[in-house]
């Protein structure tokens, strides 16, 4: 018994689900790592250059102070403003090391990432530079390096809960897909499994599914229908032909059993109803292997161009003598059509059409045969009679093996295969086969085959 997992579904719904997790979960890492790659480097080294220059920049504003008034009443607001704008604090010295100036809270600034730059006086002509003190600014929480990280700091959550809210959507999404592709194969192993214990007629319930699965699901109930009709087929089959064979094989056995006990002599009329019987059952097998080669004749058709005009004209030449005994009149209206076809099949098809027509049309009556073609390229033969009809309930079932109407049965001879042969032969060469009938004015059947042109 297979381990069952959430929702009813079984390993490969875990398997499925995990592996399109793990991919979704692999392509934000990747994400992740492609875009983190250097930005943090580079967005503090960009904010330390910054600060580096805006060193320089108070260090030459106040070289420039210094040579206004000296050290000792330099104007160094300027210099502070700077550095207080730049969210920092700064001290400068002269060159003895002494204090000559520094921003409000110096002190209090991180000693961390400050900067110390030289002061230098400003170049007189023909004098070198001289070093006059030194500028130290001290960057705090409002410094550039200070927001950069705290940039870096608050991407790097952005990224996480990203990661995790995709993550979330991908295991849903993961959860969904997989349990859409599974729960289809599911419902049809169910399946399988329950025919295989016998169960026949159950079939898949409807599933939601993507496209190629919901025709899978619909197409294994078709094909169970398919074998359903099939096993009926065979056992109807079966029945009919034991149904069919009982009683003459009752009738040779009470005769021949009443000559070897003495009760009946082997007389010319007792041996020739032992004939008819014989008869019977050698034209009911006979119809029957005429049946099978029928049901297998598309892989064994043998395909030639031939005039359906000539077919049929043949076939009601070998007619005449049993529809004249019978006096029922064969009119023919012959149109020249060829069609791609087995010569020997069609034959046997317009044959049993005629035979049939013939049966079930009173004396006095007429059958009438014709061959056309239609503006769909199909060759069409039709056979009409003036018989006794179909009633409209057994209409559908005149294909069918060993079916006889009851108002024929026990009146008109014959096994009921004739036109499961006609249907089969028809269908072998890829036609199309419509009955029509009124009941008491007469029958109309038509086959249709392509033209060799089609």
């Amino acid at each position: 018994m297979a381990r069952r997992w959430p929702f009813g579904l079984g390993a490969l719904w875990l398997c499925l689900a995990v592996a399109f997790l793990l991919v979704s979960l692999l392509a934000i890492v990747v994400y992740i790592t492609l875009t983190g790659t250097g930005s943090p480097g580079a967005v503090t080294a960009a904010a330390r250059h910054e600060e580096f220059g805006l060193t320089q920049a108070a260090a030459f504003v106040s070289s420039v102070a210094y040579r206004s008034a000296g050290w000792t009443h330099a104007d160094l607001d300027p210099v502070l403003d700077l550095a207080s704008q730049a969210g920092a604090s700064c001290e400068i010295r002269n060159r003895a090391g002494r204090v000559v100036g520094f921003s409000r809270g110096y002190a209090t600034y991180p000693v961390a990432g400050e900067i110390t730059l030289p002061i230098v006086a400003i170049r007189m002509p023909g004098k070198d530079p001289a070093r006059i003190g030194r500028i130290t600014i001290r960057f705090g929480a409002q410094g550039l390096a200070a927001l950069a990280m705290t940039f870096q700091r608050h991407q790097l959550r952005a990224r996480i809960l990203a990661a995790v809210i995709v993550g979330l959507i991908a295991l849903a999404a993961s959860v969904t897909t997989a349990r859409l592709i599974v729960a289809p194969i599911e419902a049809a192993l169910a399946a399988m499994r329950a025919r295989a214990a016998g169960y026949r007629d159950y079939r898949i319930p409807r599933v939601r599914a993507p496209g190629v699965l919901r025709e899978l699901l619909a197409g294994f109930n078709e094909t169970s229908d398919a074998f359903d009709a099939m096993d009926r087929a065979q056992r109807n089959l079966v029945a009919d032909l034991a149904h069919e064979v009982r009683t003459p094989v009752a009738i040779l056995q009470a005769e021949t059993e009443a000559m070897a006990d003495g009760i009946s002599e082997p007389t010319p009329e007792n041996i020739g109803s032992l004939k008819a019987e014989v008869l019977r059952l050698a034209h009911m097998v006979d119809g029957l292997q005429r049946l099978a080669a029928a049901e297998s004749a598309e892989i064994e058709l043998k395909r030639h161009r031939c005039d359906l005009a000539e077919i049929t004209a043949e076939v009601a030449g070998r007619l005449d003598n049993a529809f004249a005994s019978a006096n029922v009149m064969l009119i023919t209206n012959l149109e020249p059509v060829v069609a791609l076809c087995d010569r020997d099949r069609i034959q046997n098809v317009v044959s049993n059409l005629l035979t049939n027509a013939l049966k079930f049309t009173r004396p006095g009556g007429h059958v009438t045969i014709q061959t056309s073609r239609n503006g769909d390229h199909q060759a069409i033969v039709r056979v009409s009679d003036t018989g006794i009809g179909i009633p409209a309930d057994e209409l559908p079932h005149v294909t069918e093996r060993f079916f006889r109407s009851r108002r024929s049965a026990g009146t008109v001879g014959g096994s009921g295969i004739g036109m499961a042969i006609v249907a089969e032969l028809v269908r072998a060469h890829h036609g199309r086969l419509t009955i029509s009938s009124e009941e008491g004015r007469g029958t109309q059947v038509t086959f249709m085959l392509p033209l060799t042109g089609a």
